[in-house]
């Protein structure tokens, strides 16, 4: 490890310290300042499952960037064809090129609900995009979404992500500065709650612009649909010709080729793809039905403006092309799944051995620990009440002998292709150590 011998920071803490002067926080965002709580951290390299620091500590890598890393760091394939298209050109902000029509195909043959795609650079401009068009195809403002669904940090959806207890069932914004009348526009119930969405529907069927979902919730762990829930939101909103949108920023390409739309067998009006599509790459796309997207054709009387001047870059499109096709060739869910499932047994019985309450939860790629609750989660409130303390805990235990992963305990580990029988080996030996220690 670097040190200061004059201070024996080390060149980490000192990096972040300088950018705690030019930063606010002295990261990007407020969820990666969290990183900071199991202690100051500063990285310069990655390749396959392996962070590294600027201080030359290596990490196991469990984050994954919020999980758009689903073939592993600095996947050659990927980051050759971004140089390639690199050569080319960066950007060219007029017209069509190839590489957004093969990328165009590749979404429209994969995703059931997807027929026309429009590119961009996030999850939350592609969510953004998605509420403008329903908004547009049916005259109305109201959206109804679900407590604990994420869908990016705009006013349109930042809402009751993370209510406390006592403003369950309520639009809570999860920013100041929101606009009231967004927040008032933004209809919430608990996700899983057939009979709420139905009620919704009889009070306030005829305003209603839209209804999003996460399809499995991962920004509180994981919370997996139930029943017929998700086949109930597929007939109310048909009958009422309000589009259905589904948020796969996190479930497109890392549970399935085909989304969640395609494991679970409901086709979406709309559709939010980002994360996983690039691998890291900034790219991002709203897809779906012909009629709801070519009211952004800007040629017609509609005139719905999608607009954005990095979208369809040639780098995130070449990265997205050459992510998808090896995702598909390489099986890389059958991978993931089947590793994903062995570390989910395997702390249910560490767990289980050292008696500590709590439950493990996931699914495919994605697990997560959290302590203090028992029983699967059918909703957000049922998230309420984890043990945040012994969570954090435990991520200061892991990263010590050489685990990365947010220490927010409402978040999640993914794993991705690099990811294997070694890693699995090493994670489960020393989070029995950690157990023991907590």
């Amino acid at each position: 490890m670097n040190s200061d011998p004059t201070t024996d920071a080390t060149r980490s803490e000192r990096i972040v310290e300088r950018a705690r002067e030019v930063i606010p926080g002295g990261a990007q965002t407020g969820l990666r300042a969290q990183a900071y709580d199991t202690g100051d951290v500063a990285f310069e390299r990655a390749k396959g499952t392996t962070l590294t620091t600027v201080d030359d500590e290596e990490y196991t890598d469990y984050h994954l960037g919020f999980g758009p890393i689903i073939l592993g760091h600095a996947y050659d394939r990927v980051d050759d064809a971004a140089r390639s298209a690199i050569g080319d050109g960066v950007l060219y902000g007029a017209g069509t090129t190839p590489l957004e029509v093969e990328v165009a195909e590749r979404l429209t043959s994969l995703l059931p609900g997807v027929e026309q795609v429009n590119f961009c650079n996030s999850g939350s401009e592609a969510t953004y995009h998605a509420i403008r068009l329903a908004r547009a195809y049916t005259g109305n403002e109201k959206i109804l979404k679900f407590e604990g669904c994420y869908h990016g940090w705009h006013d349109y959806v930042d809402v009751s992500v993370y209510p406390p207890e006592d403003e369950l069932g309520g639009g809570y914004p999860e920013s100041e500065g929101m606009l009231p009348s967004a927040v008032e526009n933004t209809l919430v119930v608990p996700f899983n709650d057939r009979e709420a969405v139905e009620e919704v529907f009889r009070e306030h069927g005829d305003d209603l612009a839209a209804v999003i979902l996460e399809p499995v919730p991962h920004s509180v762990g994981c919370i997996l649909p139930r029943g017929e829930f998700l086949e109930t939101l597929r007939e109310v909103t048909r009958e009422a010709d309000v589009p259905l949108v589904f948020d796969e920023v996190i479930t497109g390409f890392r549970h399935s080729p085909h989304g969640a739309q395609g494991e679970f067998g409901v086709t979406p009006d709309l559709t939010c793809v980002a994360k996983a599509l690039g691998n890291g790459y900034p790219v991002a796309a709203v897809g779906g039905r012909e009629d709801l997207l070519a009211q952004a054709g800007g040629d017609n009387e509609s005139g719905v403006v999608i607009s954005g001047t990095y979208s369809g870059n040639l780098p995130g499109l070449a990265a997205a092309r050459e992510t998808l096709d090896a995702i598909v060739e390489e099986d890389v869910q059958r991978h993931v799944t089947d590793l994903g499932d062995e570390y989910r047994a395997g702390l249910r019985d560490l767990l289980s051995d050292r008696d500590i309450e709590g439950r493990v939860v996931g699914h495919r790629s994605i697990f997560s620990v959290q302590f203090g609750v028992t029983g699967e989660p059918e909703n957000y409130e049922d998230v309420l009440g984890l043990d945040e303390g012994r969570f954090r805990e435990f991520a200061v235990g892991m990263r010590e002998r050489g685990h990365f992963f947010t220490p927010n305990p409402y978040k999640r580990h993914h794993l991705s292709l690099a990811h294997g029988e070694a890693e699995l080996a090493d994670y489960l030996a020393d989070a029995d150590d950690v157990f023991g220690n907590l």
